[in-house]
């Protein structure tokens, strides 16, 4: 099963709450994305040095793939 692309998750979520809201839901996931990402690495580095390169994370695909969730979780 293919993964739906961001257009498509935000199309969906739109269709659930509404532009504003949608934009504001993604908005504040995304930031918490930002944050745990920061905080995490803050505490990586704190104990010891990133030994390895992490492949970079699509924060707004994680982002949109929460509120998503929570959408499907509200339907019907």
């Amino acid at each position: 099963m293919e993964k739906p692309t961001k257009k498509e998750l935000m199309q969906q979520i739109v269709a659930c709450v509404g532009p504003n809201e949608a934009i504001r839901l993604v908005s504040d996931a995304y930031s918490a994305e930002v944050l745990a990402t920061r905080i995490g690495r803050i505490e990586e580095g704190s104990h010891n040095f990133i030994k390895q390169a992490r492949a970079p994370l699509d924060l707004m695909q994680m982002a949109l793939e929460r509120v998503h969730s929570i959408c499907e979780l509200a339907k019907p």
